[in-house]
């Protein structure tokens, strides 16, 4: 059974018009050649943490050398990478999609403890999300998942609760909720391992880190591809591009993405647009 390693970062554009997540998804073999590189290269580079809001140019052949162990491990591994946005209508609708689903849920499941269901609300649309884009880009399996540490999700950190007088695992439910909604919208999926979501600050995994480079250096890409410059901007956009123009296409990029102002949007009615590499 084909094993995964998914690191999940979130994204927003400056205002917070669009927002979502980017993925970052490979076999779990992998994993530890990829920390032991990229812990190399962060020691070369003097950085605490490759942290694209904290981009600095001088350092981007860092940033570069980053990009690149994305791609050569997903060369050499079953994985994609891609950063997903939702337009501000459909945002604020698949939030309260996900809230519904696990409120209605866990109420028949009589999990009443309010840590455990707003965490589980809260890393609910991320997961679900990578369930839709993966459901496309693998053939089933188990993943481990690292994403980025709030302090909503931290409670699902704990180590658990009571349920009609017995303890179960604060993962549970929403592990046992990922699965049946897998199962039944995208069998192709990789499940969730049980007790393996890692919520942790980014500076502790990266693979995180990873999905944070990608996440702003393709939004940078998107925003230059819609007439938007700077010299930040357009040294990431140049970074990313050396890693990975050869396969990508911009033309690919909807008419319903636009500029608004200095932000990006997406048109009325326009649900998502995800940026994809596998």
């Amino acid at each position: 059974m084909n094993k995964f390693v998914t690191g999940i970062d979130d994204i927003s554009t400056m205002s917070a018009r669009c927002a979502g997540w980017t993925i970052v998804s490979f076999e779990n073999a992998a994993l530890s050649e990829f920390d032991r590189q990229a812990s190399e290269i962060l020691a070369s580079s003097g950085l605490s943490t490759i942290h694209a809001k904290d981009f600095k140019r001088r350092k981007s052949d860092y940033y570069k050398q980053y990009l690149n162990l994305v791609r050569k491990t997903l060369e050499s591994n079953q994985g994609f990478v891609c950063c997903t946005l939702l337009g501000s209508d459909w945002k604020n609708q698949f939030k309260l999609f996900c809230n519904n689903v696990i409120g209605e849920a866990f109420n028949k499941a009589g999990i009443y403890d309010q840590d455990i269901i707003e965490g589980s609300k809260r890393i609910a649309a991320p997961l679900f999300t990578y369930q839709r884009i993966a459901a496309s880009k693998c053939n089933g399996g188990l993943s481990t998942v690292q994403i980025d540490r709030d302090s909503v999700l931290d409670k699902l950190t704990n180590t658990g609760f009571l349920v009609r007088g017995k303890k179960i695992s604060s993962q549970l439910p929403i592990v046992a909720a990922l699965r049946a909604n897998g199962r039944c919208q995208f069998p192709n999926a990789p499940e969730v391992e049980r007790e393996s979501i890692l919520i942790v600050p980014d500076e502790c995994s990266y693979i995180v880190q990873a999905a944070d480079i990608i996440g702003n250096f393709s939004t940078a890409l998107v925003f230059k591809y819609l007439g938007k410059s700077s010299k930040s901007n357009d040294s990431k956009c140049a970074v990313f591009q050396e890693v990975f123009g050869d396969i990508i296409d911009l033309s690919t990029i909807p008419s319903s993405v636009s500029m608004c102002g200095d932000d990006l949007e997406l048109d009325p009615g326009a649900a998502s647009f995800t940026f994809c590499i596998s």
